[in-house]
């Protein structure tokens, strides 16, 4: 073979080998996509709950038994998977847990009677908690060190009793709700506020033991000693300024209270026209001491006990009464008119307390009236007693004090 024709056969040796180890990628565009690997799910960690449940002492029907108390801090998932990674009680975690456990009741509240719902009515005692503060940090600590806890309890070392306990009300017998009074004041005056509190704040978690029960008696002298302001109260045939006024929205609502348990009326007086405040009208008490009372005999065959509260956000006043468990229902009808009178024109009333020209309504137009309510006693579906309560209003005016 002649040189040359070896030299040409190098060259295409050696152009073959190069085309095996470099071949020519495929342009960019062409290549075949990788596949997308997927997106990792989010995780999210629970809530932790540091909670307490414990049972207080409760009466219910006259049996001793015990309803639930819980309590919960809520620690939110972001919040609890930060901690999780530190894995100690923080500072922030340690202020909320002393502020969480200094919420909790210390000190026992006496024995009183709540509504429970659709358990009715029920006597609860609320005993203090003792709270061992050092081992409930250390199961939120092991909480916190165990990613499947979602609770972590407050360990409650003890329960400390309150003065007045369950004992108090079933020694006396005091098992059962009879009736809960209620009326509205909503848009009386500061001063007649002032009064239904210190007029109500003597049925609250308060005992009666006589056998006829005085309204008058039981609140004691309407005085600036006990707390009562001058409001406007109903003199005759015209409303003025006295002290008082607006203890009858306490008389009304302790009556309905009263009324409604089925005790006998012994001394009642309607006021001399329709309040507006004491819808539905024909169960209104008027008090005027020392001449008007409220009075009801106790036929019980026990003592009675009182609790009351009020909301002035939206004028809600009621007075419950307890005791003895009746052996009938108290049906009341619905105020029957028997005649109306229209009311007269408005009358206007000079007054030195407003400026010349200066104009503010006191009283409201109402007709007059007679009306009747019917109150039924049943005890196994037959009627064992009834009674009609009759009140007589006057024609009453619109009524506006003028400046001299």
């Amino acid at each position: 073979m002649t040189p040359l024709r070896l030299l040409l056969l190098a060259g295409l040796l050696l152009g073959a080998a190069h085309a095996q180890t470099n071949p020519d990628p495929l342009p960019p565009a062409e290549a075949p996509a990788p596949a997308a690997a997927p997106a990792p799910a989010p995780t999210r960690t629970a809530p932790l709950l540091i909670t307490v449940q414990v049972e207080f002492p409760a009466l219910v029907g006259g049996k001793k038994t015990t309803v639930p108390f819980v309590s919960t801090l809520n620690l939110p998932g972001e919040r609890v998977a930060v901690l999780r990674q530190r894995g100690v009680i923080t500072e922030s975690l340690e202020a909320d847990l002393k502020t969480f456990l200094a919420s909790l009741p210390a000190q026992g509240q006496d024995a009183r009677f709540e509504n429970l719902g659709a358990a009715g009515w029920a006597v609860v005692q609320r005993n203090g908690l003792k709270v061992d503060a050092e081992a409930t940090r250390a199961n939120v600590l092991a909480a916190l060190k165990d990613p499947r806890a979602v609770r972590a309890n407050v360990v409650v070392t003890g329960q400390t009793p309150p003065g007045r306990t369950l004992d108090f009300f079933a020694g006396k017998g005091i098992t059962a709700h009879l009736a809960t009074g209620v009326t509205n004041y909503a848009g009386s005056s500061a001063a007649r506020m002032t009064n239904i509190h210190v007029g109500t704040r003597n049925f609250q978690d308060r005992l009666f033991e006589g056998k006829t029960f005085s309204f008058n008696q039981f609140i004691g002298p309407v005085s600036a000693r006990a707390g009562y302001v001058p409001g406007l109260i109903i003199a005759g045939d015209r409303t003025e300024t006295g002290l008082g006024g607006g203890i009858c929205q306490v008389s009304t609502t302790a009556f309905r209270a009263l009324y409604g348990a089925g005790l006998p009326v012994v001394e009642r007086h309607p006021h001399s026209y329709q309040v507006h405040y004491y819808q539905p009208q024909g169960l209104d008490a008027a008090i005027y001491q020392p001449s008007l009372d409220l009075k009801f005999a106790n036929d019980t065959g026990g003592a009675l006990w009182f609790q009351a509260d009020w909301n002035d956000a939206d004028g809600h006043l009621e007075i419950s009464v307890f005791g003895k468990p009746r052996d009938f229902t108290v049906e009341i009808s619905e105020p029957k008119v028997l005649r109306t009178v229209p009311s007269p024109a408005d009358r206007l009333i000079r007054s030195a307390s407003l400026k010349p020209g200066e104009r503010r309504q006191v009283d409201w137009a109402a007709p007059g009236a007679t009306m009747e309510v019917t109150r039924k006693l049943v005890r196994g579906g037959k009627v064992i007693r009834q009674d009609v309560l009759k009140s007589t209003y006057r024609p009453w005016p619109n009524i506006y004090l003028v400046g001299r």
